[in-house]
């Protein structure tokens, strides 16, 4: 079975109707396409989630012994991290609290049991808290005093803290490994804006903040209609930087299948992410992809509000390229590009994206922030980084030479979905 195949084996399994069928055909863990396998699975956050699924729900598991039994180890040593973590966790909410600063979690552990069945099935790089403009300082000390520093404090955007490096990350770390390095983000508003999309998002979260409580931690929580208002941005966000994890998906369609009937909640989503066109663009692609690869059926009320959209453009994309870019490996795929137009209507502001993504800046590609302690730590960081951003460069040159031929397909797709109906308009990239 190809790679490609192997994928869309996996999604298969986690499907709203399971299908295990297809995991016996995976290749010998240790052989070259096992490997890149199991990196896919890891990164894409699905390792888990599928080890779970299948011990749930077969008897006599589909995949070998030696596939299951690199899951298992994976999530032990994932359960080891996941409570380093959380006692983290609670020594940041502790100092917030200590330095009065009202700080709502996002994502990450808020999101059990609404969006992932444990936490211990997720992996987690990070913390994100929410605070108030005029808490931004306070929260800065409060993070100090915990041993985080931050190269610039924003006050009216996201800053990200961190602790001091004392691991030089790699490609070939154990992503389930305890961390050697902490980062905080610290955010004013629900969603980071871009330069090329501006998103209606809630501007009272905190009012409409709760108490949640998790392996007997209790902190501050988004309201679970801003959680799944968050989640939907947060994958349309990244999926315009190229790559999206397809756990992220699978969990807005988790929170889907658990309160399928849940009107109220629905009703609150759609009131609170406004009436804007972009915004039902937004969910409508979001939602879409998550039906293309996991099957799950979206909640009527949504349904119905996002009836209009997507385009025939997004439809003919989703259709062509949507499942095969959503599974691609990290770093992902320009065939995303072709939507531009769909949600960016201003030529100038487009073609700046554009540029972006075909020729991304240093600081596009980095490792992300890091804060090191010493000289020769700072020099083996930079050797790292140059590497790293080579890796990238090699990938993003190879996906740049196949895209002429992507864009083809595209152009036939919008050509066949044009002449099928004929009187319906198609922006094209």
């Amino acid at each position: 079975m190809s790679n490609a195949g192997c994928k869309r084996a996996v999604l298969a399994a986690l499907s709203f109707q399971s299908d295990f069928s297809a995991l016996a055909a995976f290749p010998p863990l240790q052989s070259e396409n096992g490997q890149r396998l199991l990196r896919w699975l890891d990164l894409s956050g699905l390792s888990l989630v599928l080890l779970s699924r299948l011990q749930a729900s077969e008897p006599t598991p589909s995949m070998s012994t030696e596939w299951l039994d690199a899951l298992a180890q994976r999530l032990a040593r994932n359960l080891l991290r996941t409570r380093d973590m959380l006692t983290e966790f609670k020594r940041v909410n502790d100092a917030f609290r200590l330095h009065g600063v009202t700080a709502i979690a996002l994502k990450g552990f808020t999101l059990a049991p609404d969006f992932c069945e444990d936490l211990t099935l997720r992996h987690q790089a990070d913390f994100d808290f929410l605070v108030h403009q005029d808490s931004v300082e306070r929260a800065a000390v409060a993070l100090q005093r915990c041993g985080y520093s931050t190269s610039q404090l924003n006050k009216t955007a996201e800053t990200c803290f961190v602790t001091p490096l004392r691991h030089i990350p790699s490609a070939d770390d154990d992503l389930y490994a305890l961390q050697h390095h902490r980062q905080v983000d610290l955010h004013t508003s629900l969603f980071e804006q871009t330069p090329w999309i501006q998103i209606q998002v809630p501007q009272d979260c905190l009012e409409h903040a709760h108490i949640q409580s998790v392996y007997g931690i209790d902190f501050l929580a988004l309201s679970l209609a801003d959680k799944f208002i968050l989640q939907v941005f947060h994958a349309f966000r990244h999926s315009f930087r190229s790559w999206i994890r397809p756990s992220w998906l699978l969990e807005i369609g988790r929170c889907m299948e658990q309160h399928q009937d849940d009107i109220a909640l629905w009703t609150s989503i759609i009131e609170r992410a406004g009436h804007t066109r972009l915004t039902r663009d937004i969910f409508a692609f979001v939602l879409e992809l998550v039906t293309r690869l996991f099957r799950m059926p979206v909640p009527a009320p949504l349904r119905y509000w996002t009836k209009e959209t997507p385009s025939l453009a997004v439809r003919t994309w989703l259709d062509a390229f949507g499942v095969d870019w959503a599974i691609s490996d990290w770093p992902g795929s320009l065939t995303n590009l072709f939507l531009a137009a769909e949600f960016i209507p201003e030529r100038s502001l487009r073609l700046q994206y554009c540029r972006s993504r075909l020729f991304p800046r240093k600081s596009h590609a980095s490792m992300g922030a890091v804060a090191t302690t010493s000289r020769n730590m700072f020099l083996k960081l930079q050797t790292t980084r140059l590497s790293y951003l080579a890796h990238r460069g090699a990938v993003h040159l190879k996906d740049l030479a196949t895209l002429p031929m992507q864009h083809l397909r595209w152009k036939l797709a919008i050509y066949l979905s044009s002449k099928a109906r004929p009187n319906t308009k198609l922006t094209s990239f």
